[in-house]
């Protein structure tokens, strides 16, 4: 239980801060040839300076769709609904000029894959570069010298000959290595990372977490991480949101999340995951398939799932507090007794 001591702990000190980050009823729908689809149903969340959300959910339960309407990086066919508030200011829908003046400085994101998120034909000086120069008016020459301080910050080896190189020329980790330098090099108040570690070994995942550890005390910088690893989640996040079938099942401080779960999806993610002690166990699996939005339940989206469904979960069941005194633990589901 030395997890939860630390999660609690680290959660009492950010919680004196103000919100940084206030996200309301956010929606995001798809126009296709077949018709309108919904992928993000009313997901609401807030974080603090210096705070950790960890974002977990299945492959198409709406995380990164969710992160993509916050940095107005959507594709043409989408469109979002709600309110963004950073500082106060809701963002999403801003005018490109005006969301470029907090894209890439106040929120910056680390994408899934870095090999296609970074430009092949160009080196990594210049990619770097760019991000200072555009968004703080740097000269080349500063920008350069910000680009190396940060890639010897990021304990990468030789960084003179990586400003100097392309992407195809490292490994994954020292390409996603790469990315977060560029993510932070304008010191962004909000960092969003979506899938991080994906495809990476066991050991540079264990460095990239560390790493990101390291930033987050040095700057005070606030992180959204997006997964599916909650080995990953429970090393380093203060709050908790579970994401399936486009909405929030559940949200509430880590150790809430990992000893006290309510809701039956949490609670099935966290009984599939392979622990050391039951090595010789059989794995445990969720039954059936998520949801396809074109065929999304009338009801709660895991009913058809879940071993505790009957006729009530035919209805939607809206995120409520749990009513027992339990601190912004919040469950969408109807077998919980919560409350609005």
């Amino acid at each position: 239980m030395a997890c939860a001591t630390r999660w609690t702990r680290r959660t009492a000190d950010v919680r004196t801060h103000s919100i940084l980050l206030d996200v309301k009823n956010l929606n995001v729908h798809f126009q296709t040839p077949e018709g309108e689809l919904q992928a993000v149903r009313d997901v609401r969340f807030s974080l603090r300076q210096g705070e950790t959300l960890g974002v977990v959910g299945e492959s198409g339960s709406g995380k990164s769709q969710t992160m993509l309407a916050m940095m107005g990086l959507l594709a043409n066919n989408a469109r979002a609904e709600g309110q963004v508030l950073f500082k106060g200011e809701n963002i999403l829908n801003l005018p490109m000029a005006q969301l470029n003046r907090v894209r890439g400085q106040k929120l910056a994101m680390i994408f899934q894959d870095p090999m296609t998120s970074l430009n092949p034909f160009l080196t990594v000086e210049r990619q770097m570069t760019e991000v200072l120069q555009i968004h703080q008016n740097a000269s080349r020459g500063q920008a350069r010298a910000a680009a190396l301080k940060m890639l010897e910050k990021l304990r990468i080896a030789d960084p003179l000959r990586c400003l100097n190189s392309f992407p195809h020329q490292f490994s994954g980790g020292m390409r996603q290595r790469i990315m977060i330098a560029m993510a932070l090099l304008s010191q962004p108040d909000v960092l969003i990372a979506d899938e991080p570690t994906t495809a990476l070994d066991v050991t540079v995942q264990a460095q990239i977490v560390a790493l990101l550890r390291q930033l987050q005390q040095d700057q005070g910088t606030s992180i959204i991480m997006v997964t599916h690893d909650l080995g990953l989640v429970a090393g380093l996040s203060d709050q908790v949101m579970v994401m399936y079938g486009g909405r929030v099942m559940e949200h509430a401080r880590a150790d809430d999340i990992f000893y006290k779960t309510h809701h039956p999806y949490t609670r099935a993610l966290l009984e599939s995951v392979p622990r050391l002690e039951h090595a010789d166990d059989e794995l445990v699996a969720i039954p059936g398939m998520p949801p396809s939005l074109r065929n999304m339940p009338a009801g709660c989206p895991f009913a058809p799932r879940c071993a505790r469904a009957d006729s009530d979960c035919q209805r939607p069941a809206p995120l409520r507090a749990l009513p027992n005194g339990a601190v912004d633990h919040w469950v969408s589901c109807h077998h919980t007794g919560g409350q609005t």
